[in-house]
Formats: C-alpha cells, structure tokens, sequence
C-alpha cells in the first residue's frame, strides 16, 4: 500500500521530466552545432582559396583542409600578408623609379592587367585620389575594352602611362596583375608558414590574457 501511494505520487514528477526531456535534447543539439557552425565559414574561405591552387601542388595543401580552426585563421591571415605586401611593395619599385616590365606583363598576364586598371580606375574615383573623380571611372577600362587582347593592352597602357593622373593607375594595374600572377607561390608560402604563424598567434592570445 505505502508503494502504490509513493509510486502515485511520483508519476506527475516523471511527467515533469518526460515533458522537459526534448527541450533539453533540443538544446544539447543547438550547443552541439554551435561551434560548427562558427568555425565553418573560416574553413570554407581557406577552402576557396585552396582550390586555386594547380593540380600538381595540390598534395602540399590536403593536409591544411583538416587541420584545426587556429591554423586555418592563421592561413588566411598569411594569406592576406602576402597579397598586399607584394602589390605595395611591386607599385612602389613601379612609382619610384623608371623600371616598369610593360611588354612582359602584358603579353603573359592581359587579363590581369584588365582587371587592375578596373580595380584602380573604381577605387580612385570613389575615394578621389590622386585627382580622380566620378566621371573619371571607366575611362580606362572602356578603351581597353574595345580592342584586341594583348595588343590593346600594352597600346592603352603606354599611352595613359604619359598622363600624371594615369600613370598610377597602369603602375597599380601592372603590380596587381604580377601579385594575381603569383597565387600558387603565395597560397604554397602561406601553407608553409601557417604552423609557425599559429604557434605566434597562440602565444600572443595567452599573453593577452593573462595581462587581463
């Protein structure tokens, strides 16, 4: 009698529990894809990245597609370095002195030249550097595109290269154009400096808190 009435008894609070179980499943569930979720957009830019690169370097780089989130951030971090550590330093070589392998880049890369000059011709306009305006935008490029490939390149180039204003725009273009070039080299530094890269970030981030 005395465990029929405890059993009674007890039956509203095995409800209680069987009612909060698939809430709480639920919310294991959530936690559980929450770090997943976060660490999947690192990993999925590195992933576009890696598959730039040619065939037959490909087996230098499998093993970064596994490897933990701290060397996938450093990865891109390297990945960032050595684009614009290039293209600053090729305009500046470009700018500051008479030396500006014209012919060369532009019978390899023309394509890359083309998307230079559209990149530079859009961002001088919008910020206004170096005398350029709104209606400057396109000027270039609409003239690059109404010719041959090659040829066209390098004629456009050389006769804007004259102008003051235009001059930076073909010295960006040709330092855009030998950086893009350069993806397979930098995406092979960047693998092979990311273990070490990630050993700095980690030391810097417990330095950081243990300053806090």
């Amino acid at each position: 009698m005395f465990a029929s009435r405890a059993f009674a008894r007890s039956r509203p609070a095995l409800r209680t529990i069987r009612q909060q179980t698939p809430t709480t499943k639920t919310a294991l569930r959530k936690n559980s894809t929450n770090p997943s979720s976060s660490t999947s957009s690192p990993s999925r830019s590195a992933d576009r990245i890696l598959d730039r690169v040619p065939l037959r370097f490909q087996r230098y780089t499998t093993g970064l597609r596994k490897a933990p989130v701290s060397h996938v951030i450093a990865f891109l971090i390297l990945h960032e370095i050595t684009a614009v550590v290039p293209l600053l330093g090729l305009f500046g070589l470009f700018h500051y002195t008479n030396f500006l392998p014209l012919e060369y880049v532009t019978g390899h890369w023309a394509g890359y030249v083309r998307d230079g000059v559209g990149m530079a011709e859009r961002y001088f306009s919008r910020k206004g550097w170096f005398g350029f305006e709104a209606q400057d935008r396109g000027t270039m490029t609409g003239q690059l595109e109404g010719g041959g490939e090659v040829e066209s390149t390098q004629d456009v180039l050389e006769k804007w290269q004259r102008d003051g204003k235009y001059k930076v725009v073909v010295e960006v273009a040709m330092a855009w154009a030998i950086t893009k070039a350069l993806l397979p080299a930098r995406i092979l530094v960047s693998v092979w400096g990311t273990p070490w890269f990630a050993g700095v970030m980690g030391r810097a981030r417990g330095l950081f808190r243990s300053s806090r």
